[in-house]
């Protein structure tokens, strides 16, 4: 991908967010106070207090070769994961080394492809310190729309990524592949939000994104 588009993202989520922040819909989910936006504010002051950030948006998606209206929602907060089994740890204090922090995305998109509407979701599991787990450990997207609903998960074993899909659709699903190592596209946002500087530039390989 090129550099003029990833600073092309970079620059618009900023944009959306500092637009969507002055009318309220941007920042951590909870009570803030004056004394704290004026202090200074870590990464940990921020993302480490069990809150959540969430941002909403104007959808234009495409599908099936036309643009259709609709509404977006990210959803951004950090959580103890599992390396080995990629879930959610519930005792992270007795996980040892098998414990990472991740900044989680829920990705909400919501829109009509004429008569029926569709309802897609897109989580990714993208770890905070980036020099231990370079890579995204998981990705899911889920799709619900009249006709039936198609899932599919990308899992990080052994540097490269195992896919599960599974459709109603006959040249969909179900099945297993592999892929080799890149850069999902479902990433961009969480790598946007921990460290713009880490986006690469130049020619690079990318897995599409599983909408």
């Amino acid at each position: 991908m090129k550099r003029n588009l990833l600073r092309l993202l970079v620059g618009l989520m900023a944009a959306l967010c500092v637009f969507i922040g002055l009318t309220g819909g941007c920042g951590l989910v909870g009570d803030g106070t004056d004394a704290d936006r004026d202090a200074p504010v870590t990464f940990g002051d921020y993302w480490y207090q069990g809150k959540a950030e969430i941002t909403s948006y104007t959808l234009k998606q495409a599908r099936y070769g036309d643009l259709h209206d609709g509404d977006a929602v990210l959803i951004f907060v950090t959580e103890d994961f599992s390396a080995q089994k990629q879930v959610k740890l519930d005792r992270p204090d007795e996980a040892g080394d098998d414990a990472v922090k991740v900044l989680k995305l829920n990705a909400l998109r919501n829109f009509n492809t004429g008569v029926y509407p569709y309802t897609v979701m897109t989580s990714a599991f993208t770890p905070v310190y980036r020099d231990l787990h370079p890579k995204t450990l998981k990705i899911t997207t889920s799709v619900q729309e009249w006709c039936g609903h198609a899932f599919v998960q990308l899992n990080l074993q052994d540097g490269r990524y195992r896919v599960h899909q599974y459709s109603y659709f006959e040249s969909e699903g179900d099945r297993v592949a592999e892929l080799e190592n890149a850069i999902p596209e479902d990433e961009i946002w969480t790598t946007i939000r921990l460290n713009p500087d880490a986006l690469p530039t130049g020619e690079v390989s990318m897995i599409p994104g599983t909408l």
